[in-house]
């Protein structure tokens, strides 16, 4: 059993954080006529791009929790991380729930960029209070330039942000499949 629950962990990272990622990629690319600012921007764009982003990141969530859980809580012990996790999830949903446009856009906003805080929060706290073997730490700490570089660079570069979005969630993904293999 437990041989199982070991492997689930990676299978709840890696699924949850490749379908969004391909969700997102698939949206921008049917959306290649009428670019917009962000990811969220281009599933507004119809309904049933809308469904697919709320239902892709949904999914995204049920299995990062699954994922925190079994390795923050059960693991580790780390129960602060997990609630970062659970709050990430939490402002996530509501993030993918809004629309991007209208009365809701800064609603949507602040819940989309507390969240990735949330998210990058949980990964540099994982990475600093796990005992990560090298050279997993090492891997981890070289992802981390570019994935904060991307993150404060999109801060002052506004044209478009859904590039640095294409890019941040599986780098991040891969970063935490790093940090959890080097500290298991």
């Amino acid at each position: 059993m437990f041989d199982i629950l070991y492997i689930m962990k990676y299978l709840y990272l890696l699924s949850g954080g490749i379908l969004v990622s391909l969700v997102h990629l698939y949206l921008v690319w049917h959306h290649r006529d009428n670019r917009k600012y962000s990811i969220s921007e281009h599933a507004i764009l119809t309904t049933k791009s809308h469904l697919l982003y709320f239902a892709s990141h949904v999914a995204c969530e049920i299995l990062f929790v699954l994922f925190s859980y079994q390795f923050f809580i059960i693991e580790n012990e780390l129960h602060y991380i997990f609630y970062i996790n659970l709050t990430f999830a939490g402002l996530d949903f509501v993030q993918a729930l809004i629309p991007s446009r209208g009365r809701t856009e800064k609603a949507h906003i602040a819940a989309a960029y507390i969240s990735w805080c949330c998210f990058l929060l949980g990964g540099i706290l994982a990475l600093f209070n796990l005992d990560v073997i090298e050279p997993y730490n090492a891997l981890a700490s070289i992802l981390l330039i570019p994935i904060l570089g991307m993150f404060f660079y999109m801060h002052f570069y506004r044209s478009k942000l859904y590039p640095y979005q294409l890019l941040l969630v599986p780098l991040f993904v891969f970063y935490m499949l790093i940090v959890t293999i080097g500290s298991s």
